[in-house]
């Protein structure tokens, strides 16, 4: 059993939180990333998303009882120049082996754990439920070094290249600002009924592949960088999607195929707190809706304010359809899978995704700067080039 945190040092973490929570705020709220230049604002969106993540460490390291307990892997055989990967091999074979799960140890709060349990949003060494399901999505060689280098490289190029096409395809719709830093609407009132709504169906499509190529190519950077400068095991950098236009219900959607970096404290912070109110339905509202919070709260730091009612009704609405799909299988039996589940799946996300994607275009994500500068861009050159442009 892991001996509770002593009082002195629970009490230090009581009065220090308004601290951290206010340098936050501040760092998101009164400072820019931008350097000025409009193209550069999603800088401000990224340092919002990763302190509002930061933030919710900070709230379960401050409540929690007991100190994280970070699971014991194997140690490095000596002499093999692959004792990362066969520790992790023979580490899950123990794990395996246990019918009690693996064996784990509190941490001592040194500095390099401090800051692994930081860098770990999906907490891969404390949470083993969450590396397996992640270890099972990898297809890379964990076992060499170059070849696993060699082909996240290869996804990033692709990502990049992706995020490329569905970008340039938002800035070529003809709908005013649309695809610039200063922002436009995905609805354009001068194109009749039909025909706008399919111009407004693509943005959407195309800014939900932005979204996944987007996270990809920056977790491929993660990796190359930790993998190729920093030495760490290609083992601790798995996969964080799961082909998510496959989900066959709403459910597996969030649960499983989309990324899973901040689900742990969606599910132990935002599903708690809903729990204690509404019980399972308030749990799963609760974690939609702190997912909503999260995305609203980096749109704050790009400096054009907040907007609750598109982004956090978005997920709101994502979590009421997790519950009708619960209902649907209580009275029918029947799970929401197969074809006809797929088929609600995606019309549902096109559907209601126009909440949060005219919410996001309007603030001008779609115009920013990502990987590449535009005399970079290859899908961007070809359509000017193509255009006369």
């Amino acid at each position: 059993m892991t001996a509770p945190r002593d009082p002195v040092s629970q009490t230090t973490r009581y009065l220090l939180l308004p601290i951290g929570l206010y340098v936050y705020a501040y760092v998101v709220g009164f400072r820019d990333y931008g350097g000025g230049e409009p193209k550069f604002n999603v800088r401000n969106y990224g340092v919002g998303l990763f302190n509002f993540a930061a933030a919710l460490k900070l709230l379960e390291m401050t409540f929690s009882r007991t100190p994280p307990q970070r699971i014991i892997t194997s140690a490095r055989p000596k002499g093999s120049p692959n004792g990362d990967t066969q520790a992790h091999e023979v580490y899950t074979q123990n794990v395996a082996a246990k019918p009690n799960g693996p064996e784990s140890t509190a941490t001592k709060g040194t500095m390099r754990e401090v800051i692994e349990y930081l860098c770990d949003p999906r907490l891969l060494h404390y949470d083993i439920k969450m590396a397996q399901n992640s270890h099972d999505l990898e297809t890379r060689d964990t076992a060499n070094r170059t070849s696993f280098f060699l082909s996240t490289l290869f996804l990033y190029s692709t990502h990049v290249v992706i995020l490329d096409l569905f970008q340039t395809t938002i800035q070529s719709l003809p709908n005013p600002g649309l695809g610039t830093p200063e922002g436009g609407s995905i609805f354009n009132d001068s194109i009749p009924t039909p025909l706008r709504y399919i111009v407004s169906s693509i943005a959407v499509l195309c800014t939900g592949g932005s979204v996944y190529c987007g996270l990809q190519a920056g977790y491929n950077v993660l990796t190359l960088i930790a993998v190729g400068l920093l030495g760490q095991d290609p083992s601790d950098y798995p996969p964080i999607f799961d082909k998510p236009w496959l989900s066959t219900s709403i459910r597996e959607l969030w649960s499983k195929r989309w990324h899973l970096v901040l689900r742990v404290f969606f599910t132990t912070i935002g599903a708690k707190v809903g729990g204690a109110l509404l019980g399972d339905v308030g749990a799963v509202l609760g974690a939609f809706t702190l997912s909503g919070i999260l995305h609203d709260w980096t749109i704050w730091g790009m400096g054009k304010g907040t907007d609750p009612l598109r982004i956090v009704g978005f997920f709101y609405i994502q979590g009421i359809a997790v519950i009708l799909e619960t209902m649907w299988g209580k009275l029918t039996g029947k799970r929401v899978e197969g074809w006809w589940g797929r088929v609600w799946t995606w019309s549902f996300m096109l559907l209601s995704s126009h909440l949060v994607v005219e919410a996001w275009l309007q603030h001008g994500i779609g115009g920013g700067q990502y990987f590449l500068p535009d005399q970079y861009r290859p899908i961007l050159q070809l359509r000017n080039l193509l255009l006369g442009k």
